[in-house]
């Protein structure tokens, strides 16, 4: 017995080394090529695509002097994001500088707070940086209790306009009562900015006409027509490789601009005199909201693959060639589903089809493109998502941004940016709120009805 119980003891004893030693094993092996898995639907602890393929086409080393004081709770924070960086680009070097124990260094680069980062790319008559408060990072949400972090979405603008060689000029056309960019706009400018844009708002009358260095026009709902002179200086934009986004929303009801469609009509594109109902794709089960599908386009596959969907309230349609014709290319970005319909009547209370109205499914953008001369327009049926109210709903900013980019040839800057971290909504189509609703407040109540009638029917027949 007693060499029985030997055996099997050592066997057990055996066996708990051999389970240590696996266990250690795994653990340095771990420890050299962590694994981690983020489960968020925007990847908000994990670097975002924007971030990976701008860190991965970097050609220029950048170095970055995080000041921050040893021991604080935002540099744990910033290390680790920062960390990431590193770790995906050799090119990024990243230095922490407590300024208590080194005020040198901090009065060399000018840092006189703490949490500051200054970003530093090339060297000297060449060298480019960019400083990033932190209150840059560290912001505040709707709720004045609650704190945003914004530092992936800092850091990686900051990387992009100190290692861009040359800013894009673009231009946001004024002088026709369209949004500008101080009071409606200012999200989309800055983004624009962020991402390498030199971003001014531009009178055409005052200026005599579009600039030469122009790379991008911007013209968000106009109310008023362009003048002969103004037309044909877009005309002659255009023909030379223009590039532009041209947003026409249905918040003021019917369109009477007719510049835009005079505009369009070259190209067999034009934006209706409608408003977009749709029962089948909306927001929280608003029809007026819809929340388009995308089609197949550089602009949008990366959103479509990530399901990341856009709001579009008080939108118009927009018909457009199916074939296209010689140079020309155009290509359809956004639709509603086949329920929704255009309301032509702008003074009825309650938005009904009717055979005066036009059928679903519509076009919400589209695309213009002209391989010869390099032109390329996005279209869309709605000018709300570039306000600062809508713009940071679900996928709006990226879309815009990504049109941007499209047009400008960054492809390695359409993707999806980084979101900040903070309190997030649930987002809910028409239907799936109904569903919730529904199976909630009717279906799980039925149910614990019937059960229990069932089960007291039962007890009294005992």
């Amino acid at each position: 017995m007693n060499k029985i119980r030997l055996k099997y003891g050592s066997n057990a004893l055996l066996v708990t080394a051999i389970l240590l030693a696996i266990l250690i094993l795994v653990n340095v092996i771990l420890a050299q090529k962590p694994i981690k898995w983020d489960m968020t639907k925007t990847g908000q602890y994990s670097l975002s695509d924007q971030t990976k393929q701008v860190l991965k086409n970097l050609k220029t080393d950048v170095t970055v002097y995080a000041f921050f004081k040893d021991g604080s709770g935002s540099k744990d924070r910033v290390k680790s994001l920062l960390d990431e960086y590193s770790t995906v680009s050799k090119r990024v070097k990243v230095i922490f500088i407590d300024p208590d124990k080194d005020p040198a260094t901090a009065k060399k680069y000018g840092v006189t707070d703490y949490d500051t980062t200054v970003f530093i790319a090339g060297s000297g008559a060449n060298e480019k940086r960019q400083v990033v408060n932190g209150y840059d990072i560290f912001g505040m949400s709707q709720d004045p209790t609650q704190s945003t972090f914004n530092g992936e979405q800092e850091f990686t603008q900051a990387i992009i306009n100190v290692t861009q060689q040359k800013k894009i000029n673009a231009y946001i056309i004024q002088g026709h009562d369209e949004l500008n960019s101080i009071d409606y706009m200012l999200t989309f400018k800055n983004s624009l900015t962020g991402e390498g844009y030199y971003v001014n708002d531009l009178n055409m009358a005052q200026s005599g006409g579009i600039p030469k260095d122009a790379k991008l026009i911007v013209i968000a709902n106009p109310k008023r027509d362009f003048n002969q002179q103004e037309m044909n200086a877009l005309k002659d934009y255009f023909n030379k490789g223009g590039k532009a986004i041209i947003m026409m929303g249905a918040e003021n009801g019917p369109l009477t601009q007719k510049s835009i469609n005079e505009l369009l009509s070259q190209w067999g594109v034009k934006v209706q005199n409608d408003v977009v109902v749709d029962p089948g794709r909306n927001y929280f089960m608003n029809a007026l909201s819809p929340v388009p599908e995308y089609k197949f386009h550089t602009i949008t596959n990366k959103l479509d693959f990530a399901n990341f969907a856009m709001v579009m309230p008080s939108s118009r349609s927009i018909t457009y060639p199916e074939k296209s014709s010689g140079d020309i290319l155009v290509e359809p970005l956004l639709a509603t589903s086949d329920k929704a319909w255009g309301e032509t009547n702008f003074t009825k209370k309650q938005a009904t089809y009717d055979n005066k109205d036009i059928k679903g499914p519509l076009t919400l953008g589209v695309a213009i493109s002209n391989k010869k001369t390099g032109m390329k327009i996005v279209v869309l049926g709605n000018d709300l998502i570039a306000t600062d109210n809508v713009i940071g709903l679900e996928a709006n900013k990226d879309f815009l941004m990504n049109c941007a980019n499209w047009m400008a040839d960054k492809t390695s800057q359409i993707s999806i940016r980084a979101k900040s971290l903070g309190l997030t909504q649930i987002f809910l189509t028409g239907n799936e709120a109904k569903l919730i609703f529904y199976s909630t407040v009717v279906v799980v109540p039925l149910i614990m009805w019937i059960l229990g009638g069932f089960i007291w029917f039962r007890r009294r027949a005992l």
